[in-house]
């Protein structure tokens, strides 16, 4: 447990508190405590004893969800979140297999994966050692979220092997335009279907995981009801019904959390299954010429390339919708305070790049975005810089 004068605990809860009651003075006073827990964990981290205590992990935790919630900067988080992937690793899976270590290992999971994501680079949490030995002596207790954090854990991977395929294409066009022989242009051309093959098979495996995943939980959970909020419970902007249908509420926060995190890993996916079939699917005229890979410097609004398998972005504009469709149950203060705003912020983020600038949909998420910045004081668009 915490000690009480923890200051990365109290930083944290002094956040909290100042941003659900509309209280900058308690805002301000925060960051105060998070000077103090900056000093405090660098001391531990010099600290040979200190070091390897789980309340230095704990506070990383802790410090990072302060940068998500406060964002101090772009980046903030980031440096935070790297401090705990390199302290678990050089931890090790074993020591995460008592009850209070496993717990931070499931707090720490998705922002190590979250990190990893933005900077394209596999984290070694992909791992069978961390994916397995931490559960090993009870089995039993890995959840239904942990099987979903598990499945994203291979999602950085994914992307950063889906870079390097398209740096490969690159370096063929490049070296087709210098006229190589006949003979080395179709050992190259194979060589990059061959990797670009593999690529589009692990993606359609974890997609196919990640759908099944779905099933069981829509089976075991069964959480998603319908009903009315009450009279003044939701503080978003009107929602357009019309637009997106009714409302999706759930039976608690904890559930409505498994289905933001479910939308998050599948509207990355669905993405990422879609380039990497692209790129597996060359034309003649992609491989010999210096055509840089477009699906690499796509904007928010400007649509992918067409190919063969448009059914994914089609169900990646179905999961946008089912984003927009809890808004009103997670910006509901009645039911449960700030924390479905937390909740709900970064597949808003991930839903709107979806619709084109001036579509209605897009319209709404910026609204709502605005809303949030308004009321909550939410800076939480500078995540991803």
């Amino acid at each position: 447990m915490s000690a009480p004068d923890d200051p990365s605990k109290r930083a944290l809860e002094t956040a909290l508190f100042g941003r659900f009651h509309h209280q900058p003075i308690i805002c301000e006073a925060s960051s105060k405590w998070y000077g103090k827990a900056l000093i405090k964990l660098s001391d531990d981290l010099r600290n040979p004893q200190a070091v390897w205590s789980t309340s230095v992990l704990r506070s990383a935790i802790i410090l990072t969800m302060y940068e998500l919630i406060v964002a101090t900067s772009s980046h903030g988080w980031i440096h935070h979140a790297g401090a705990i992937s390199r302290l678990l690793e050089v931890r090790g899976p074993y020591r995460h297999q008592s009850f209070e270590e496993r717990l931070l290992l499931e707090a720490a999971r998705p922002l190590i994966i979250a990190r990893a994501a933005v900077e394209a680079k596999r984290s070694f949490l992909e791992r069978p050692d961390w994916l397995q030995i931490p559960w090993a002596l009870d089995p039993d207790e890995k959840s239904l979220r942990d099987k979903l954090v598990d499945l994203s854990c291979l999602v950085p991977g994914l992307i950063e092997d889906r870079r390097d395929l398209a740096r490969r294409k690159r370096n063929v066009a490049v070296l087709l335009a210098n006229q190589c022989s006949w003979d080395d242009h179709w050992e190259q051309v194979g060589r990059y279907r061959c990797i670009a093959s593999a690529l589009v098979l692990r993606c359609d495996k974890l997609l196919k995981d990640v759908r099944a995943w779905k099933e069981i939980w829509d089976e075991q959970s069964n959480p998603i009801t319908l009903f009315t909020l009450p009279s003044g419970a939701s503080s978003s902007p009107d929602y357009p019904e019309d637009l997106f249908g009714p409302p999706t509420s759930f039976h608690n926060l904890y559930e409505a959390n498994h289905f933001s995190m479910y939308y998050q890993v599948l509207t990355s996916l669905l993405r990422l299954t879609y380039e990497c079939h692209y790129e597996a699917s060359p034309t003649a005229s992609d491989m010999t010429t210096c055509t840089i890979d477009r699906s690499l410097h796509l904007k928010p609004g400007v649509e992918l390339p067409p190919t063969d398998h448009d059914d994914l972005l089609v169900e990646r504009r179905k999961c946008a919708i089912q984003v927009c469709r809890s808004v009103p149950y997670h910006l509901s203060s009645e039911l449960h305070g700030c924390g479905g705003v937390y909740v709900i912020m970064l597949p808003l983020l991930m839903a709107r790049p979806i619709f084109r600038p001036q579509a209605e949909e897009a319209k709404y998420i910026d609204r709502v975005l605005a809303h949030l910045a308004g009321i909550w004081g939410n800076q939480t668009p500078q995540w991803f810089g």
